[in-house]
């Protein structure tokens, strides 16, 4: 079905002018939709795919900010609801408090809602902050809530939101078919370099889902953009992402955490910053990886103690990742520096002979050609030029669906 732009859309409301506030530098999809066309929500009966990271400009969520204009039937989340709620009648299901619309959490994005979920709804609205970054469950929502809104016959507007990674740094391997999961379900590089907006159309056009989209753009973004350039207050997507510039440590760091032996400092005040196991030598472990001359990063010996999680209380040896230049840096490279240097100095630590281990990183990974181009002890810039030719297929395939041009 026929796909619309709309780059100058945002119901009346506050001014941004407050004492004491910047103004941001960008308008946001919600305040672009609610100031230039109301009309494509006023009256109607919606449904919402929101987070706690659904704000205005003016920190507002996006659930009251609609419910000025239109009546809210269900609010759908990918979070425990955040909000507070009553139950319905009879108990069955809660109700937020403010608007009397229906709540269903949905804790497993691969437990797609039904038609029936969206009841009588006139248009599926979906406004969450993205983290640039495959394995994030609202990318994985997105492409479920396309399905559905395609199933139901109902308009699905995505409101479109910064990533905090920028527009511009594509990396990583492209998702496997057959590996498919809650972490990923349509073939895209580990860190794609889109904003959600540009990722529906994408999602929508070249895996054929064909739901009646409408993307609201921002105005004044810039893909070269870093969050804190966007001048938006940055609501952590989750607790262990506080502030904007996280998700790019976690994209480096997120795929070492799940082999339960490393601590990437969750429990710290930087989580995903760091490398650290009691049998690390910070020291050589640095010197090693700098070798690499790796773009836009050094590697610092440090010790340092969790709060909570693996190594909680311990002051644990390891490495900071100490990102110099966010413009060449490669997160995906990085981590697998850091996992092919310690497989050569400790490749008794580390547990790639163990099958739920090897099950677990292949799937965030997206399949087993990075595991076992480090089993068997490729080279770093032979397994660069490995995934390649599957990145540039797809930096070519996604140039039609940027709203926002590159440099």
């Amino acid at each position: 079905m026929a796909v619309m732009l709309c780059f100058l859309l945002g119901l009346g409301g506050l001014s941004l002018a407050r004492e004491g506030w910047a103004a941001p530098r960008i308008r946001l999809g919600i305040d672009v939709l609610a100031t230039e066309h109301p009309e494509m929500v006023r009256g109607k009966n919606i449904a919402l795919l929101v987070a706690p990271t659904s704000h205005d400009q003016d920190l507002r969520h996006t659930i009251d900010r609609l419910a000025k204009a239109a009546t809210i039937k269900v609010i759908f989340t990918g979070d425990p609801y955040f909000r507070e709620t009553m139950p319905a009648e009879g108990g069955t299901h809660k109700l937020d408090a403010l608007t009397n619309a229906r709540v269903v959490e949905i804790l497993d994005p691969l437990q797609r809602p039904s038609k029936a979920d969206l009841g009588n709804a006139d248009a599926l609205v979906v406004d969450v902050q993205d983290i640039g970054i495959r394995f994030f469950n609202y990318v994985t929502l997105l492409a479920q809530f396309l399905d559905l809104a395609r199933e139901a016959g109902c308009p699905i507007l995505v409101l479109d939101r910064p990533n905090p990674l920028g527009g511009e740094i594509v990396a990583g391997p492209v998702l496997e078919v057959d590996f498919r999961s809650r972490f990923g379900v349509y073939p895209i590089p580990l860190v794609y370099g889109m904003t959600l907006g540009e990722l529906a159309l994408f999602f929508n056009k070249v895996f054929g889902v064909g739901a009646n989209l409408t993307v609201i753009g921002m105005e004044g973004y810039s893909r070269r953009m870093l969050f804190r350039e966007t001048g938006h207050y940055w609501a952590p997507p989750s607790d262990h992402l506080p502030e904007p510039e996280t998700p790019l440590f976690y994209a480096t760091t997120g795929f070492l955490g799940e082999m339960g032996v490393f601590s990437t400092g969750v429990g710290t005040t930087r989580p995903f910053h760091y490398v650290l196991a009691p049998w690390i030598d910070g020291e050589l472990l640095a010197q090693k990886l700098d070798r690499h001359k790796l773009p836009g990063v050094r590697f610092q010996p440090t010790a340092v103690k969790s709060y909570y999680g693996l190594y909680q209380q311990k002051k644990t040896p390891g490495i900071e990742i100490v990102i110099t230049d966010t413009g060449v840096y490669d997160p995906f490279l990085t981590g697998v520096a850091i996992l092919r240097t310690l497989w050569d100095l400790y490749p008794d630590k580390i547990p790639l002979a163990n099958p739920a281990i090897v099950g677990g990183l292949d799937t965030l990974l997206g399949g087993p050609q990075v595991r076992m181009a480090v089993q068997k002890g490729t080279p770093l810039f032979q397994l660069a030029a490995e995934i390649q030719p599957k990145l540039l297929e797809f930096r070519k395939r996604r140039q039609a669906y940027l709203i926002y041009p590159e440099n």
